[in-house]
């Protein structure tokens, strides 16, 4: 090939490639139904994930099909198994579960990863089972960064991170987020380019519903802070 034919192939090729990604792709793209799983016995793993995950068998004919509503699988024999990830909330009492279905034989010890706890299970099922739990901020001892914007002092910021831990963990994120746009709003309107201690604990008090008043009153106590100045005692008795 010449250089000239080289230098128009390659203009070609890029200009494909520009056409892809200015177009609507939407009527190229394919959606995925299901995943096929390589079993060394299809009628076990069948039978496995109707009676402990609980699928339903949609087909049979030619390949069996069977889905939870959410994960449809199509299953074919295979001399690897294929490994399937189980997600749960509590690997220990999880996987003692598991051990009562009459083709579970033991599981491993649970290995402590940095976001994830995992425990493999001795099995004959016709695929291997993999147990995970994801570890919260709270597993982990750990206190994650706020997302400032503007200047917080680093020991505010560690305040304010021990003081997030008593909002339950399913709504701390919201709580974090919250939070910390309240303070600073609080702090540009008075003309400010930093988050301050009466900025940030006002801003706990106007996102924390009142029935909560007391934990956080505790919580900043513990920190230090004279919550005696943000919150009145009462408050929490008139909630309940």
């Amino acid at each position: 090939m010449s250089v000239d034919e080289k230098a128009c192939t390659d203009n070609f090729y890029r200009y494909i490639f520009k056409l892809l990604l200015n177009a609507d792709l939407s009527e190229f793209m394919f959606y995925a139904t299901a995943c096929y799983l390589h079993s060394s016995s299809p009628k076990k793993t069948a039978e496995f994930l109707v009676n402990t995950l609980g699928f339903e068998i949609l087909s049979t004919d030619p390949i069996p099909l069977l889905s939870n509503g959410s994960l449809s699988l199509r299953l074919v024999r295979g001399e690897t198994p294929a490994i399937l990830e189980l997600q749960c909330s509590n690997i220990e009492a999880d996987s003692q579960a598991l051990l009562q279905y009459a083709n579970m034989h033991k599981c491993t010890e649970i290995v402590r990863h940095k976001d994830y706890l995992e425990q493999h299970l001795y099995c004959d099922v016709g695929i291997t089972l993999i147990l995970i739990k994801p570890l919260s901020e709270d597993d982990n001892n750990a206190l994650l960064p706020l997302p400032t914007a503007l200047f917080w002092h680093g020991s505010l910021i560690e305040k304010a991170q021990y003081i997030l831990k008593s909002t339950p963990l399913a709504f701390r994120e919201k709580a974090r987020q919250s939070m910390v746009e309240k303070a600073e709003y609080l702090a540009v309107d008075e003309g400010g380019l930093e988050a301050l201690e009466h900025h940030v604990m006002q801003a706990f008090v106007q996102i924390t519903p009142p029935f909560q008043h007391q934990t956080l009153f505790e919580s900043m106590k513990a920190q230090g802070i004279d919550a005696d100045k943000y919150l009145d005692r009462l408050s929490w008795d008139e909630a309940t």
